[in-house]
């Protein structure tokens, strides 16, 4: 029996085949097009998660590695242990990006926007508690 299958997005109904499961609304819904704008953004966010991973650990052999009180051994087996981490799990390796555009520069901290970008939101008053100033 054929059940009747509603798109969300066209408001679109047709019966449903076996080959329903795999049609769509003929939209664009991979994951690297829906969540992030470019390449470098997605980087970014795997960055990210690399850094996350390791911000514990890094966090303990750096202690080591600055502790003057340790023998140098130590410090130098923490030194050959922070050199085998990924480089990526630097905190010092990652740029704020813009949630919108991916622009590095110009972003407004507090929004986490590229000030282009904020002053475009803040233009239509889409931003709470932003005016645009006027005299």
């Amino acid at each position: 029996m054929a059940a009747v299958v509603r798109c969300v997005h066209a408001g679109i109904l047709w019966r449903s085949s076996p080959l329903a499961s795999l049609q769509t609304c003929n939209l664009h819904t991979t994951a690297s097009s829906q969540k992030y704008t470019d390449w470098k953004m997605r980087k970014e966010v795997r960055n990210r998660k690399v850094l996350k991973e390791h911000a514990f650990e890094r966090l303990n052999i750096n202690a080591l590695r600055k502790n003057d009180i340790i023998p140098p051994e130590v410090r130098e087996i923490a030194d050959k242990e922070i050199a085998d981490l990924p480089r990526n799990s630097s905190i010092s390796m990652l740029h704020k990006r813009c949630i919108i555009t991916s622009r590095p520069r110009g972003l407004v901290t507090r929004w986490r926007m590229s000030r282009i970008a904020w002053r475009h939101e803040a233009d239509y008053n889409k931003l709470s508690g932003i005016q645009r100033a006027m005299w």
